[in-house]
């Protein structure tokens, strides 16, 4: 039996982007490429082989006393370590441990996650809908959708079903916004608010794009318009709100809703939870239009 010697983190970086980088955004494998970085520049370039414990547990200090990162983005940075070695430890047959499978992180961001209240909600809804601009009517779609922001910013009009008995949007991947998961794949219907926000904007834009201050034919702004919303967000609501506390407010409602997990997780695109929810086609979309309706009316939740 051919035994394989261990590569180097770099090495094993350059096969995991050569077999799984391929079909994936520039910024999958810069971001990957910055995450290997911090590894070595704290645990030096060795043979996967040679790292332990304590070197997963060095860096994870290293991200949160030092690059002063959050307890999730340090979670997403040894995650993704951990894809790279398990890659190699697979394609090679290394009989080797992992030392980034089970990294403890402390949380320290809780409030920032939190769901809005439905007053808080409804405020914020109303604000939107009267400013009516690009950036608000983005907030807006997303209020009633559960979308993941850079879902939103990739759409374009030929995404958007306005026409049918049951108005909705599909979530697919484009040249200038892949996906997160193939979880994320999807048609959601549109309701509430955020039909509203989806025919307002098809109406306003002169281009393809929903959001074209936004999106471009290579790529999406979700950075720049992550800060941009979160900085009014705060100034309105005056909390600890975030953009992504509507995909946390979203889940609960549905929550509220009695809405079967399963449904839940194809609305949101959410990974599936058990093997046997990747079976068929999904809920059809009259019964997901149905239960999302539910989630429009205020006495159906609290």
């Amino acid at each position: 039996m051919t035994h394989h010697r261990a590569p180097t983190i770099t090495e094993a970086l350059d096969l995991y982007l050569s077999t799984k980088g391929d079909d994936r955004s520039e910024k999958f494998a810069n971001t990957t490429k910055t995450n290997i970085y911090y590894l070595t520049k704290t645990a030096g370039n060795k043979p996967l082989d040679q790292y332990s414990s304590l070197d997963a547990t060095k860096l994870r200090d290293w991200l949160i006393k030092t690059k002063k990162l959050k307890a999730s983005s340090t979670r997403r940075v040894l995650t993704s370590i951990k894809s790279v070695m398990n890659l190699s430890i697979s394609e090679l047959g290394l009989d080797i441990k992992n030392p980034f499978t089970s990294v403890y992180i402390p949380p320290n961001e809780q409030s920032s996650r939190s769901s809005l209240t439905i007053k808080d909600l409804r405020q914020l809804q109303q604000l939107c809908l009267q400013a009516n601009d690009e950036q608000r009517l983005i907030i807006a779609l997303l209020s009633d959708t559960g979308l993941r922001l850079s879902e939103a910013l990739g759409l374009v009009a030929s995404d958007i079903d306005l026409t049918s008995p049951t108005p909705s949007l599909t979530i697919r991947s484009h040249p200038w916004r892949s996906l997160k998961t193939t979880s994320s794949t999807r048609v959601v219907p549109l309701v509430g608010v955020s039909l509203v926000a989806a025919q307002r904007a098809i109406e306003q834009t002169s281009s393809q794009f929903l959001f074209p201050n936004f999106a471009s034919n290579t790529k999406t702004k979700s950075n720049m318009a992550s800060a941009k919303l979160n900085q009014w967000l705060k100034k309105k609501l005056n909390n600890v709100y975030v953009i992504h506390s509507l995909r946390h407010t979203f889940r609960d409602r549905l929550r509220a809703t009695q809405c079967p997990n399963e449904m839940i997780n194809e609305l949101g695109g959410w990974t599936k939870s058990t093997v046997g929810e990747s079976y068929g086609d999904g809920y059809p979309l009259k019964l997901k239009y149905e239960q999302m309706m539910k989630i429009t009316d205020v006495e159906n939740y609290v």
